[in-house]
């Protein structure tokens, strides 16, 4: 059975996380969650906080995929913008997540790339080039454009190793699936 590594960063969009973790089930997936902050609240196997950064490549070589919930932190993060609640922390080891994301795309296992996440795979280089789908607010469809990327209006694009998706929460499961399944 083929691994999935899901790093969850936030859960603010509720049912992002869960919706996500059972499409990777039924694609027929061994799922490992991991998290990079205190303040993300799911069971997990794989702790970021403590993992050393030279242990990172290995993750890439036990996985066959890597899935990102980025909930508003990714948002902000690629827009550059404050949260609006000051009680919000954009507590993301950026360090880490490139690494992972860059790594796991140099080895070409399947990258997931859902809601504002497509725009941060953009800016790392990683779609330069290809076709992807990203959640619909203006400023991100502008950053996959500002770099290269041929925006796709669908609910799920796949281009090569990168399965990108609009609204993981709006998404149909056989949609999803059948770009899970087409990428395997």
């Amino acid at each position: 059975m083929p691994k999935a590594l899901l790093y969850v960063i936030d859960t603010a969009k509720r049912d992002e996380y869960p919706t996500l973790k059972n499409f990777l089930v039924k694609g027929g997936y061994e799922v490992d969650v991991a998290i990079g902050s205190r303040d993300v609240n799911v069971n997990y196997t794989i702790d970021l906080m403590t993992l050393p950064s030279d242990k990172l490549p290995t993750l890439s070589e036990e996985y066959d995929a890597f899935a990102l919930v980025g909930g508003f932190k990714i948002y902000y993060h690629v827009l550059q913008k404050k949260p609006p609640l000051k009680t919000w922390d954009l507590n993301i080891d950026k360090e880490k997540l490139a690494q992972l994301v860059v790594e796991f795309n140099r080895r070409g296992k399947l990258l997931i790339a859902p809601m504002a996440v497509p725009a941060y795979v953009a800016q790392l280089g990683l779609l330069s080039g290809r076709d992807a789908t990203v959640y619909p607010v203006t400023e991100l469809i502008k950053i996959l454009k500002d770099n290269k990327v041929n925006f796709v209006n669908r609910q799920v694009v796949r281009s090569g190793n990168i399965i990108t998706a609009k609204d993981i929460t709006t998404t149909s499961e056989k949609e999803f699936l059948a770009v899970l399944r087409e990428a395997g």
